[in-house]
């Protein structure tokens, strides 16, 4: 039997996490539609996903928790990173489609190319720059179509704005947490034990969250789909994901994540029957091509 190549390995465990990442948005806007407290749903998630990120290191006899080691960073990423993109993402979908949530969150390598301006004092490549424009041109279109969003037009803007600080966390969380796992590119289990600890502080800071007020589920499709979102997006697509990070550049992965919008997109036209629009089409395009752009920029 042919050993798998890995390349093919690394393809092999990011087209997982991205199928699993892309039912994410749908699986979330199927609860908001329902009325659910999605700050119950994000909470109960990451109690959910720390189970399964336990359970993992049990089996490969890796459960070490080291509170001190890279604790400012680890704290940092858990508190904006993780709970504040956590909350943000699922009150956006309170307002917006999924795959108007995932395209808006996948600013996030603008926010990174910030960060890296503002932190690292790089000076700014025109490809660079070209590729901000080319973001902020495709939210400027998509909030011009405010109209052609059928079911979206009441606090559509909130929405948007919501959305765009998704982009700017979850552009928080990929700089901090790059900064905190490149020693350990080559031990993705001791990667997969840091984001057991991010994911155990994460879930004891929104624990109060659990007690909000709002509709609990209580059928079981509701059910059924928050737990899908907690084992499956919140545990296993992590691990899958940081396996593929170890078998491919950083640079190419985080293009391919550009592939969780096409796995949205067909996944709620399927289940949810969302009616794509030409400015819902031509904004996203232009945001992914800004992400492709400074992602491919990295790689060269």
């Amino acid at each position: 039997m042919m050993k798998m190549s890995e390349t093919k390995k690394g393809l092999a465990f990011a087209f997982i996490a991205l199928f699993l990442w892309g039912i994410h948005g749908p699986a979330g806007r199927f609860l908001a539609l329902r009325g659910i407290n999605m700050y119950f749903v994000a909470s109960l998630r990451f109690f959910i996903g720390t189970a399964v990120f336990f359970l993992f290191l049990l089996t490969k006899k890796r459960v070490t928790i080291d509170i001190k080691d890279q604790l400012p960073l680890v704290l940092i990423i858990s508190l904006v990173g993780v709970c504040g993109n956590s909350v943000l993402y699922h009150l956006t979908l309170r307002y917006l489609s999924g795959t108007l949530v995932m395209i808006l969150e996948n600013l996030s390598p603008i926010f990174v190319l910030l960060l890296v301006l503002l932190l690292d004092r790089e000076k700014p490549k025109f490809i660079e720059i070209a590729s901000l424009f080319l973001s902020i041109l495709g939210i400027i279109i998509i909030v011009l179509g405010k109209e052609s969003f059928l079911d979206l037009k009441n606090h559509f803007y909130i929405g948007v704005m919501l959305g765009i600080l998704t982009g700017i966390t979850f552009g928080f969380y990929v700089y901090f947490s790059a900064r905190l796992v490149k020693p350990l590119k080559n031990d993705p289990d001791k990667i997969i034990s840091f984001l057991f600890k991010i994911f155990l502080i994460s879930a004891v800071l929104m624990s109060p969250l659990l007690f909000t007020k709002g509709n609990l589920p209580n059928e079981f499709s509701e059910w059924f789909w928050l737990i899908e979102m907690g084992v499956f997006q919140s545990g296993l697509a992590y691990i899958f994901w940081n396996y593929a990070l170890s078998f491919l550049p950083v640079s190419s992965a985080s293009i391919l994540f550009l592939m969780t919008i096409i796995f949205t997109t067909i996944n709620e036209v399927l289940f949810l029957h969302l009616r794509l629009n030409a400015f819902l089409i031509v904004g996203g395009i232009l945001i992914i091509a800004s992400g492709y752009f400074i992602s491919k920029n990295i790689n060269n």
